[in-house]
């Protein structure tokens, strides 16, 4: 009888002096994540997948590994510094790949943080240069969008800026009830909105 999905403990592998945890899920094809904020390396894979040709693919990854592991990192030692703060602005330039790259692993942090608080999941994140907004919700499809800018900025605005979308899957509008979820999760969200506005000047 073949095992589920679910019914496979997961287990450590040792790649190269890196560790990398493997969960089997119903998944169709191996799969490879960097985790925020410490680089954490994950690898899923369908349940028949044997090890031999996970261990084999994770060894051609493992250059790829090594760089996006410190991307991830570096990302997250410089917030925890406050190195992030007030840098750049964004101002007539392009937001590179790999600042994208590091940007989108923030979001997804804290898209895992605070989804379970409200209850809520959105479907599919989005990195988009936007002049007017720093963010977007199409709650019928539960796809957000959100400003490449933001890779510059400080990470309280990022943050604010990632539950105030999350919010608009509640409420789509700006009411009372809207500004109620906000302040459940960011009491201080009013700083961070002054914060925001201040240094991008809306």
């Amino acid at each position: 009888m073949r095992r589920k999905a679910s019914e496979i403990p997961s287990r450590e592998l040792n790649i190269g002096g890196i560790s990398v945890t493997l969960e089997y899920r119903k998944v169709k094809n191996i799969n490879l994540y960097i985790k925020p904020p410490d680089g954490r390396v994950l690898v899923t894979a369908p349940p028949l997948a044997d090890v031999s040709s996970i261990r084999k693919f994770l060894e051609s990854k493992e250059a790829w590994i090594r760089k996006n592991q410190e991307k991830v990192r570096k990302a997250f030692s410089d917030v925890s510094r406050g190195q992030d703060a007030g840098k750049g602005k964004g101002a007539g330039r392009r937001i590179s790949p790999e600042e994208q790259e590091i940007l989108l692993a923030r979001v997804l942090f804290y898209a895992r943080r605070w989804e379970p608080v409200l209850k809520v999941h959105a479907k599919k994140w989005i990195l988009r240069e936007m002049k007017t907004r720093w963010g977007s919700c199409t709650v019928d499809t539960g796809r957000i969008r959100i400003n490449t800018r933001l890779a510059l900025y400080p990470e309280e605005c990022l943050e604010y800026v990632v539950v105030h979308e999350l919010c608009h899957l509640l409420e789509p509008g700006h009411g009372p009830g809207f500004w109620a979820y906000v302040e459940t999760c960011l009491p201080d969200w009013r700083e961070r909105r002054r914060i925001l506005r201040e240094e991008g000047g809306k």
